[in-house]
């Protein structure tokens, strides 16, 4: 496998949630329970998985859920990496960088960290006692969301700290209870979304395809595990524009001009 950079974000990615149990409550995360369930992944469910994706080269994103509860995560992650085009991705709250210290070290291995829950006036509330990531050649990167709060305290703050390629900043997200309403993408992105979402979800513990991981819990339309349907699914075929597709608010990144074109000519996007 080649040596991994930034423009790894690049690539077509697809959630794992390999337990929706996780150590944390963030009030904007899409899926999690603090029940302690699931946390032994099935390895003949991710070893099909894994071999009906191979084709395509995907970045498989490992999360939940916490993935540094999962009781087998080394297993997981080198069964992914016996596959050339697949890249194993981690996002923790950094209970992974606690459990498994060695991860972060693996060049093979792309791992993001959701450090911060918020940013308050006089502080930066964080989910682990960690320092952010410096800039480094080992992709170790910081996840920031960036909420009202964080624009509230750059103001005021040095945080030259997380101002690095090595830092990836996100959207505020409409899971929030404290979002105010944006004026939605236009239809025809949203459509686009629809076609292949940012990103679909492979439910471990229900052992379906998900749609979309925005409306995990209040419910996405399902599909089975199957080769026919992660070939439909990575050929834009399988997912349609659904009704919550049109109600979402959450922001669309801007797509290339020739994945733009490339979904189009499916023809299921303007249906």
């Amino acid at each position: 496998m080649k040596d991994k950079t930034f423009e790894m974000f690049e690539t077509r990615a697809i959630d794992f949630y390999l337990s929706k149990s996780c150590n944390k409550s963030c009030h904007y995360c899409t899926a999690w329970t603090l029940e302690m369930r699931n946390l032994t992944v099935d390895m003949d469910f991710l070893s099909k998985t894994l071999k009906w994706l191979s084709p395509y080269v995907v970045r498989i994103q490992l999360l939940g859920g916490e993935p540094g509860l999962i009781k087998n995560l080394d297993e997981v992650v080198n069964e992914i990496k016996k596959h050339k085009n697949l890249i194993p991705t981690i996002l923790s709250n950094s209970f992974v960088r606690k459990r498994y210290p060695h991860m972060l070290e693996d060049p093979n291995v792309l791992y993001q960290e959701h450090l911060v829950l918020d940013f308050h006036e006089d502080r930066i509330e964080k989910l682990g006692n960690y320092d952010f990531f410096e800039e480094n050649d080992k992709n170790n990167y910081n996840i920031i969301i960036m909420t009202p709060n964080y624009f509230k305290y750059r103001e005021n703050h040095d945080l030259s700290i997380i101002d690095h390629r090595n830092t990836k900043l996100k959207k505020f997200n409409s899971r929030s209870p404290n979002f105010e309403d944006l004026e939605q993408a236009p239809e025809f992105d949203r459509r686009i979304c629809a076609a292949f979402p940012s990103v679909p979800v492979i439910d471990f513990e229900l052992q379906r395809i998900r749609h979309c991981s925005k409306k995990v819990i209040n419910g996405s339309r399902r599909y089975a595990v199957t080769e026919e349907n992660i070939d439909k699914m990575m050929n834009y075929e399988l997912f349609a524009f659904e009704e919550y597709c049109k109600k979402c608010f959450e922001p669309i990144d801007k797509r290339p001009e020739d994945r733009i074109l490339e979904i189009a000519s499916v023809g299921k996007v303007l249906i």
